[in-house]
């Protein structure tokens, strides 16, 4: 049996609730350790954490995780919760070391991810959408489907925001990307919990206005800040692979590797 091993990653994502009958909901996360390392975490009751433990992208953690030998994917990590300590907040790191972190596992296209998937089980990865392909897209939940019902009631049994500054709002979209990666077409499900959090500002902000501001935000805007997707599979369906998070930066990756490579 596998013995905890005592790493550090700094956090890209955290990805959408998901329902355990084990762990009660819990949150998928991945970051990359001080050596480079892609990992995923879990399972991270984010709601259930002291507020100490709580927490956010970009901050440096330490903890102590295991192989889990029911999950075969290689980044894979069985966090002990009690483990988890912040050594570093997000104000404590800039862009352009944040970038120097993730830069690295930019593989060359989705397929090309998918490829090493089938060759090596490589279950997590970034990709850069091609400029100017990238759609963003709004469906509307429905009152009838039994998958959109259990989608509606997780996100509202489950919310990474202060409950308390969401009186009235539910769960009305489900969001997605239409894009080309080098050259390629792909249309994938956006599961960044920071896209509901997102439209849920934009609510009280805005109002009946929301969806269009989400949509100007994530169509024009981020789009033009080098935006990469971090890709994903799941337990369940090992090989295939969706948008867990969204990375965007003032300056281009390959920039800031190339300055870094002159240091």
């Amino acid at each position: 049996m596998a013995l905890p091993v005592k790493e550090r990653a700094l956090v890209l994502v955290k990805a959408y609730p998901q329902p355990s009958q084990k762990y009660d909901e819990t949150v998928c996360c991945a970051g990359i350790t001080t050596s480079g390392e892609f990992l995923r975490l879990y399972p991270i009751r984010y709601r259930h954490l002291p507020a100490s433990k709580q927490f956010n992208r970009w901050d440096v953690i330490e903890f102590e995780g295991k192989r889990s030998p029911d999950d075969h994917r290689p980044e894979s990590r069985h966090i002990n919760e009690d483990t988890i300590c912040i050594v570093q907040g997000r104000a404590q790191t800039d862009e352009a070391q944040r970038v120097r972190m993730w830069a690295p596992h930019v593989a060359q296209s989705l397929v090309a991810l998918r490829q090493e998937n089938q060759g090596s089980s490589r279950s997590l990865g970034i990709i850069r959408p091609d400029p100017g392909s990238v759609k963003f897209r709004a469906r509307k939940l429905s009152q009838a489907s039994a998958d959109d019902t259990a989608l509606k009631a997780l996100f509202q049994q489950v919310s990474l925001i202060e409950q308390a500054a969401l009186p009235a709002l539910t769960i009305e979209y489900e969001f997605s990307y239409k894009f080309t990666c080098a050259g390629v077409a792909h249309d994938m499900k956006i599961h960044d919990w920071e896209v509901q959090a997102a439209y849920f500002a934009y609510r009280l902000r805005y109002g009946a206005q929301a969806l269009d501001v989400l949509q100007q935000e994530y169509e024009q805007h981020i789009p033009t800040r080098n935006l990469h997707f971090v890709m994903g599979t799941m337990k369940a369906h090992p090989r295939t692979f969706i948008i867990i998070g969204l990375l965007r930066s003032a300056t281009a990756p390959e920039d800031v590797m190339r300055q870094a490579s002159l240091i």
